[in-house]
C-alpha cells in the first residue's frame, strides 16, 4: 500500500512537472511574438525618425550605447586621420572619414554637433541601399533580432539587440553588413577600401565639386 502510495504520489509530480513545461513554452511563445511585433514596430519608428530629421537625442535612443562613442571615435579619425591611417579602414569607415571632410571643406553642414550621426543616417546613402532592395521577414533569437533580403532571408543585413524594454539598431554591426555587396568591387578592381570610396564619393558628387580626389585622404585642419 505505502508502495503503491508512493507511486501514485510521483505521477502527480510527473503530470504537474508536464503542465508547467507546456505552460512556459506556451508563455515563452507569447513573448517572442510580442517582442517580434516590438521589432518591427520600432524599425519603422526608427525609418520615420530619420525621414523626420529627428532631434539627435531620439536618433541616438534607437542605437545600442556603444554606437554613440563609435560615432565620436569616427568623428576623431575624420579630424585625424592620413592616408596611411586611412588605409587600415573598412570601406564604410574609409567613405564616412572622406564623406566627412568633404561637408567640411564645402560649408555643407546643417547641424553643429552629433555631425557623424546625422552624416550616417541621412548624408551617407547607406540606409537608401537597404530601401532599394526587398526584405525578408524580421527574425528574432532570444535577445538578439535580424532581418536580411527576401532571397536569402537568414543571411542578415541588420541586427538589433533587446535592451531591457525595447529593441535597439546594433549600428557598429550592421553597417558592414549593408554595404558588403559595394565591397565586392574593390576585390574585383584589385582596389583597397580607401579607393574604392573615393569612387563612391565621385559617383555621389560628380560634378558638384571639384577635388573628388586624394586631397581627402589628408586632414583638411578643423
Amino acid at each position: 500500500m505505502a508502495a503503491c502510495a508512493g507511486s501514485s504520489k510521483d505521477s502527480g509530480n510527473t503530470d504537474e512537472s508536464v503542465e508547467t513545461a507546456a505552460v512556459r513554452d506556451a508563455k515563452f511563445k507569447a513573448q517572442e511574438a510580442d517582442k517580434l511585433t516590438m521589432l518591427e514596430s520600432m524599425y519603422e519608428q526608427f525609418k520615420s525618425s530619420v525621414r523626420d530629421h529627428a532631434p539627435s537625442d531620439v536618433l541616438l535612443d534607437f542605437l545600442t550605447d556603444p554606437s554613440e562613442p563609435w560615432l565620436d571615435e569616427l568623428e576623431r579619425h575624420a579630424k585625424t586621420y592620413d592616408a596611411a591611417a586611412i588605409d587600415t579602414c573598412q570601406f564604410y569607415e574609409a567613405y564616412a572619414i572622406i564623406l566627412y571632410r568633404l561637408f567640411e571643406r564645402e560649408h555643407l553642414w546643417e547641424v553643429s554637433d552629433y555631425r557623424m550621426l546625422y552624416l550616417l543616417l541621412y548624408s551617407s546613402g547607406y540606409l537608401d541601399l537597404v530601401d532599394r532592395v526587398n526584405m525578408g521577414p524580421f527574425e528574432i533569437k532570444n535577445d538578439r533580432g535580424s532581418v536580411g533580403l527576401a532571397s536569402s532571408p537568414k543571411v542578415p543585413i541588420m541586427l538589433f539587440v533587446w535592451d531591457d524594454t525595447k529593441w535597439k539598431l546594433d549600428l557598429v554591426e550592421t553597417l558592414p553588413l549593408i554595404t558588403k555587396g559595394i565591397e565586392a568591387t574593390a576585390a574585383k578592381k584589385s582596389w583597397t577600401d580607401a579607393k574604392l570610396a573615393l569612387y563612391w564619393l565621385d559617383k555621389k558628387y560628380h560634378m558638384q565639386y571639384t577635388r573628388l580626389d586624394e586631397s581627402l585622404f589628408e586632414p583638411i585642419g578643423f
